[in-house]
This record gives C-alpha cells, structure tokens and sequence, in this order.
C-alpha cells in the first residue's frame, strides 16, 4: 500500500554539513585508534593544508577512551589534522594542528567557558577538543572555496531528496549559504524548503548575528525562510558533555553547561524583543531544564516569543509541566536511541535513563514536536527514525500513539506543493511543487 506524507519535514539538520561530511574523510568505520593507519586519503579529504575527517566513535572501540594525538603524530608527521567526532562536539588533532592553531591565536594554556581540553599526565594537551574548544580550533581552519560550498550544498540537496525529504529545517544558516541557495531557487534548482535558523557562539557574538540576520532578510526567498537565532548551552552524551542532573557513571562531572542562566535569559531576551524565535541545543535534561527556567522568568516579565528546543534526549517531568504556559517546540530524532543505546547504560544512571524520549509524555501533555535526524550527525531516514520508536520499547520507553509519519510532515502543509510516496518501507517517489525529482 503507498503513503503518503505531504512536505516530508526533517526537523532538525545542518544542511551544508551534511554535503561537506558526505564529501569528506569518513572515520565511522574505525574500529580503533590503530585503524587510522588504514584510512584512504585522496585531496579532497584537504581544507587548504589541513586534513579533516568526521565521524570517530570511541564508544564502538575495545577500549573506549578518548584518543591521544601520538598515534596521528606517528603517521601525519607534518601534516596539521582535524578529525571531528560521530557527535560534532569534539575533535582528536595532532602536535602539528596544536602548533598550527597556536600561530592562529588558540591559546591551549586553560579551558574555554563551555569546553575542555584534555589533558595527558604531563598537564600537555593529548589531542582531543570538547565542544566550545573544539568550536574554536573548527572556526580557525581554513575556508572552503564558493566551489566547494556550493557542491556540499547540492550534495546535501540530492541526499534529502533521495531520503524522501522536501523541506528541512537547518541550524545553521549563514549569509553566504543563504546567498548561494537563493542563486540556486533563481536558477530553479533548489529542491528543498528550508526553515533557517543563525547559530550565535556567545553572547559577545549576538551583535554581529544580528546584523548578519538583517542582511539575510533583505535576500527575499520563497523557498527559504529565517526564523532566529541558535545556540549550543550543553554538549553530548557521547562525548560526556550533555548537561545532566546526575554525574556520568565512572565519573565525577554531569557535563558542560556553556552558557550561563543569565547569558541564555539574556539571549533569549533580546531575540524575543526583535520578534525572532529562539532555538536551543539542549540534549541533557538539566540543560533543558536551564532554557526553560529562563523562557518562564522572562515570560513572568511579560516578555513572550517562540521558544524550539532542539534533541531534548533527556527531560524530566516536572520540566515538561513548565514548558506548557510557554510557546515551546521540541525537535527529537528517535534514530539516536539507534546509535545510543549499545552505550547509553554505560553512561547514565538508571534514574536518568527512564526520562530518554520523552515523545509521548510531550504529546500527553500537548507539547508540539518534530523528529528529524540531526544530519549529518545521522543520516537522513523517515524509517530509521520508524525503527527506533518501535525498538525503544524494549527500553520501556513509551511508544507513540498515533500516526508516527505526522511527526515528519512540515507544520505549514501550503508550503509549496509538494510531496512523498513510500511503500514497503521504502521511497517510491518524491514530488516538490507538483513535479517527480527522483
């Protein structure tokens, strides 16, 4: 029998990575520090003179420590590498980028607010970044040329097409992709709605957000459309990072809270004030619990404005009833507990594990919601996302009532004319404004 989803939603990607890692060095299928020796690296693996790569996983190695830079010195010896984690929040570099990023301003003498460098037993860097570190050392490598964004752009097109997708919600917009998809709508080769938000690194950058978001209004689009501002206020579970209410088990830390409660009211404030919606990373449930708290003093202030809450994994109950008086979205993506689970008891305490995916206790409670898949993070797939919210159950998380595929279509259905057939599980085709792309 085929279905039917009209303009199939994925609620939560970042649209230029995921043609940037699909293009790139793929480190997922390293089953150890050892196995890097066997990587096959061609030029387009290079940013200028740095090698870059995406997707390590301690996690799925026999021994699951974060990995040391001496095994990347052994065999890149005067090359300068940058290798990003599964999660987007660290990253595993050699003598060569620490040298490097030095003479580019990274000062590895202390941690930045919100990251962590690690460390060996000499007190000297070991070769792997978390979050807010790993941001600074990313936003100092070299660009990518037009040409190559402009292929990453395309590439992620094809692979949100091919995946049943017509609109995307991306995370991380910015004046020169806007410009470069508004060339391709123009042309008539944009085959995707894109909802968009600005990511802002600090409260110190929200001016200059802000004046980019102006410049992007003025670039009128009808198949893209910006929302607000986006910020990071935790890190991972993965990477031990995730703000949590509970240490890690084996450990004496609950992860990184990287703003302040004040920096986010603040955030949130002036975004409100300006009529842009806000939308917050926040994967551990006392990082949920932070944004929220700060939405609900600022509307006891009679301020109110769009609030979007992006992976919620963990979330409390208590949380959930404050977030009702609030205008709040959640953005879920079910295919994490795919890739989580194998590690997830390793990590989190029994208490915390019961409060994984939330859907159906927000659904009770009539909190609106999405799922996506947090491209390039996970790869793109309605039925990935299907498996999981069956498989879970077995972890005594609730299954979802009703229709799971509503969950995957775009809050505005007139949003262009568009839609997608499955049947068996599988992509039949795919229509955006009335005409067949696959």
């Amino acid at each position: 029998m085929i279905e039917k989803i009209i303009n199939c939603y994925d609620s939560h990607t970042h649209f230029w990575a995921t043609g940037q890692v699909a293009s790139g060095l793929k480190l997922n299928q390293l089953k150890n520090v050892e196995d890097v020796k066997t990587l096959e690296i061609n030029e387009k693996h290079y940013r200028a003179n740095w090698l870059t790569g995406f997707g390590w996983n301690q996690n799925n190695w026999p021994a699951a420590g974060f990995p040391h830079k001496k095994i990347l010195d052994e065999i890149f010896k005067q090359i300068p590498v940058f290798f990003s984690r599964v999660d987007g929040h660290a990253s595993w570099i050699n003598s060569p980028a620490i040298i490097e990023l030095k003479k580019l301003g990274y000062d590895f003498g202390k941690d930045p607010k919100g990251g962590r460098i690690e460390r060996d037993t000499t007190g000297e860097p070991s070769g792997t970044l978390f979050d807010q570190a790993h941001i600074n050392a990313l936003q100092r490598l070299p660009d990518f040329s037009q040409e190559q964004n402009q292929f990453f752009l395309e590439t992620s097109q094809s692979i949100f097409n091919k995946a049943g997708f017509t609109h995307v919600r991306d995370m991380s917009m910015n004046l020169n992709l806007w410009q470069l998809l508004k060339k391709m709508e123009d042309r008539k080769n944009l085959s995707v709605c894109i909802d968009a938000f600005v990511t802002v690194e600090s409260l110190n950058d929200l001016d200059r957000v802000l004046k980019e978001i102006e410049l992007i209004k003025q670039n009128k689009s009808e198949q893209l459309r910006l929302h607000g501002t986006k910020i990071f206020i935790d890190g991972s579970l993965g990477s031990k990072t995730a703000y949590i209410s509970q240490n890690y088990l084996g450990r004496e830390n609950n992860g990184l809270l990287i703003w302040s409660h004040e920096e986010i009211k603040e955030l949130i404030r002036r975004s409100w004030q300006l009529g842009l919606q806000v939308a917050i990373h926040t994967i551990g449930d006392q990082a949920v619990h932070t944004a929220v708290l700060a939405a609900r003093e600022l509307a006891a202030e009679g301020l109110l404005g769009r609030l979007h809450l992006e992976h919620v994994q963990l979330l409390r109950p208590e949380t959930i009833l404050m977030m009702k008086p609030l205008h709040i979205t959640c953005y879920m993506q079910p295919c994490h507990w795919l890739s989580d689970s194998p590690w997830l008891k390793k990590t989190l305490s029994a208490d915390l594990i019961k409060y994984l995916f939330q859907w159906e206790l927000l659904r009770k409670n009539k909190i609106p919601f999405y799922f996506g898949s947090d491209s390039p993070i996970e790869v793109p797939s309605l039925f990935a996302n299907k498996k999981a919210l069956i498989e879970s159950q077995k972890w005594g998380v609730p299954g979802i009532s009703g229709d799971w595929k509503q969950y995957h279509s775009h809050p505005d259905s007139r949003w262009m004319n568009c839609f997608t057939e499955i049947e068996d599980d599988k992509i039949k085709q795919v229509y955006f404004n009335n005409r067949a792309i696959l």
